[in-house]
């Protein structure tokens, strides 16, 4: 099916851990059939903090086309061929210093370098756009972050999985969900107010933040929640199908 830019007023920018993707990284089969429905009707975005890989993998489980943002916004890559359409860098420097202290430290660590994810990756590594360092404790990950500092044009971010790691995101300053928000309304022309976003952890609060129609899990925080125009049901009770039913589909 040919879309082109202008043929919307509505779209959806989900999620995937916590939202679509359950802790054992299974979909279920009816949030697959809504949202493969749905996406038939106004277009249908990931935005996640996991690499292009991954993206690519969920976005071709659930037939989307367009753009589809990982690394938490600093990348996005077209939905059916899995083409890298923009990627964020981190300041050279700034990554330098972020996996010397991780040399030093018994963390495990992701790293997204030209597009391909790596874990534990050991030597010279260039075009970084995401270092994520994950640990059971948060006040750990807390104690790393401040021995860093302020690194130049670099941003973190704090999330958690459904099995309670931790996890510490560093990108370029200008990624971010609520910058894949904008880029996925500016794309297909969409109108702010028929824009929706769901979300459950903090790295989708500035998405939850800035848009008008924003959902939360049921199994999201407080935190999050607070923000939101509309609390759905939990991933466990497929949450994102409740929300389509009674808060998405009456406003399209």
């Amino acid at each position: 099916m040919n879309f082109k830019k202008d043929t919307f007023q509505s779209g959806l920018l989900i999620d995937l851990d916590g939202t679509i993707l359950n802790k054992n990284d299974f979909i279920s089969q009816k949030v697959i059939v809504d949202l493969k429905k749905l996406k038939d009707i106004i277009p249908i975005s990931i935005v996640t903090g996991r690499g292009p890989q991954d993206v690519f993998k969920f976005s071709n489980i659930l037939d989307l086309y367009g753009p589809q943002y990982g690394e938490n916004g600093s990348s996005a890559i077209d939905g059916r061929s899995g083409k890298l359409i923009f990627q964020n860098l981190i300041n050279y420097k700034s990554a330098e210093l972020i996996l010397n202290e991780i040399s030093i430290s018994n963390f495990s660590y992701l790293v997204v370098s030209g597009g391909v994810t790596l874990l534990n990756s050991p030597g010279n590594l260039t075009n970084i756009s995401s270092i994520v360092v994950s640990s059971k404790r948060e006040e750990d990950l807390d104690l790393f972050n401040s021995k860093l500092g302020i690194l130049q044009g670099t941003i973190s971010q704090k999330s958690i999985d459904e099995n309670g790691n931790n996890f510490l995101n560093y990108h370029n300053e200008l990624s971010g969900k609520d910058k894949s928000l904008k880029h996925f309304i500016d794309f297909y022309n969409l109108y702010d107010e028929k824009t929706f976003v769901i979300g459950d952890g903090m790295n989708d609060i500035s998405m939850i933040k800035s848009c008008k129609n924003s959902i939360a899990m049921g199994n999201a925080s407080d935190e999050i929640k607070k923000h939101a125009n509309f609390v759905t049901k939990s991933i466990n009770e497929d949450g994102v199908s409740y929300a389509l039913k009674r808060f998405i589909y009456p406003s399209i």
